[in-house]
């Protein structure tokens, strides 16, 4: 996820409408069918995740190890894009056909594992070992005290920086580790005024966790402890809707129409892509190597104050509570996260992995720009900020409330406080 991407949040509410209509269907008993695992017995298991071609032939090509070691395993794949994935998910469950292993993301954890869709993992600790990930790092999958997922990979909040725009301008590059929001703010207005028309010193980012970590750096919460509400006071969120705001009439950034055109751009056709801002937000994972090998990746400012940018889950992976054999797929699962073949297979693909002797491992062969990411995620993950926890059921349209009242305050149809106002009466009602 590099860029805000508006179709993107939509699909995902398209989804927990699939799911909410499906709720009263019933799931059976976590392993009400399942039998004791047979080394002996073949066994066929499915495995279910979303993504492109690449993906699959990554993916097709990892498991193979696993079939060797497990030669009375037969993994049978499925996948779909994004979209139809959560759609399919929601009708593969209702219709007690889940795959044995599923890929998660989002609030959707929290949605199955509610409706007792999703396996305790801690009950097949004979088969999964995940010692190997930090507990920060597992307490993205843990809810009320059960683990019902483990990361696929990792990520976080990034700062990128174009040192290109910064010598044009005649700009000093700040020292990201102990820079404000005071310091971002004046330095993409010094960017803008010294550069070309066209050129701006930073782009607005409407992204729910953004919102999440300037108001974790407040002292808050996004969301209540028990996720029936939100956390955050309304002028804590109105002054994130302020920041933008600011910006945008300082002439730091882009105005509306443009942020907007700018947001679904593909990165290498964005502004940032193509020179024309200095500094941008954007998961780790984004990939700078087309852009420019002196791309800068950097913490969020204000984190040497108060940490509030926090490691999370690009994608996750559980095992379904009505699979017939769990421990096959919690052996799969173990390989996943746990096997050096599965790194050498799919890279990064999936995310940095959570398991930090698989992210020393794949040191070996990565781009700088990759380094970069791996450097900023071994320190969010050794600072006191803990971890990105689930989003609690009905949290999905969050990211698109986020994105439609940023669009509204920078368009000034709506004055910061009143969309700060709005937000929490709307993602109040989806979270009842």
């Amino acid at each position: 996820m590099h860029t805000p991407h508006f179709r993107t949040a939509a699909t995902m509410a398209s989804a927990s409408l699939v799911l909410a209509a499906t709720a009263g269907c019933a799931v059976d008993q976590p392993g009400a069918d399942a039998a004791p695992y047979d080394p002996d017995e073949k066994v066929t298991i499915t495995f279910s995740w979303w993504g492109g071609e690449e993906r699959n032939q990554i993916t097709k090509k990892a498991i193979e190890g696993f079939e060797e070691d497990h030669p009375n395993i037969t993994v049978e794949t499925q996948s779909s894009d994004f979209g139809s994935y959560w759609d399919m998910l929601a009708t593969q469950v209702a219709g007690g056909d889940a795959p044995d292993l599923l890929t998660m993301g989002g609030s959707y954890p929290s949605e199955y594992a509610g409706r007792g869709a999703l396996l305790d993992l801690a009950t097949m600790s004979d088969h999964l070992d995940m010692s190997k990930l930090p507990p920060d790092t597992l307490e993205t999958g843990n809810l009320d005290g059960t683990q019902y997922t483990v990361p696929a990979g990792v990520n976080a909040l990034a700062t990128f920086l174009n040192p290109t725009v910064f010598e044009e301008a005649g700009v000093e590059l700040p020292d990201t580790s102990t820079w404000t929001w005071d310091d971002y703010a004046e330095i993409s207005e010094q960017l803008s005024k010294a550069s070309p028309d066209g050129t701006y010193g930073t782009v607005p980012f409407a992204n729910s966790s953004h919102l999440d970590a300037w108001i974790h750096q407040h002292g808050e919460s996004l969301y209540t402890e028990d996720g029936s509400g939100v956390g955050a006071s309304p002028e804590t969120i109105a002054s994130w809707f302020q920041l933008w705001l600011d910006g945008q009439k300082s002439g730091a950034s882009p105005g509306a129409s443009l942020f907007v055109e700018d947001s679904t751009a593909v990165p290498e056709q964005s502004l940032f892509g193509t020179g024309k801002a200095g500094i941008i937000f954007a998961w780790s994972g984004f990939q700078t190597d087309e852009i420019g090998d002196d791309i800068i990746e950097a913490n969020l400012p204000g984190e040497s104050a108060t940490p509030g940018n926090r490691i999370g889950a690009s994608m996750e992976y559980a095992i379904s509570s009505t699979s017939e054999h769990p421990e096959a797929a919690a052996m799969l699962l173990d390989y996943l996260i746990n096997d050096e073949r599965v790194v050498d297979a799919i890279g990064t693909d999936r995310g940095i992995p959570a398991n930090t002797e698989l992210r020393d491992h794949l040191r070996e062969d990565l781009t700088p720009a990759q380094q970069q990411e791996v450097d900023l995620l071994d320190a969010i993950t050794e600072s006191d900020a803990g971890a990105r926890r689930p989003a609690p059921t009905g949290a999905s349209s969050t990211g698109d409330v986020v994105t439609r009242l940023l669009q509204d305050v920078l368009f000034e149809r709506t004055t910061p406080a009143d969309a700060a106002e709005q937000l929490v009466s709307e993602v109040e009602s989806s979270l009842k």
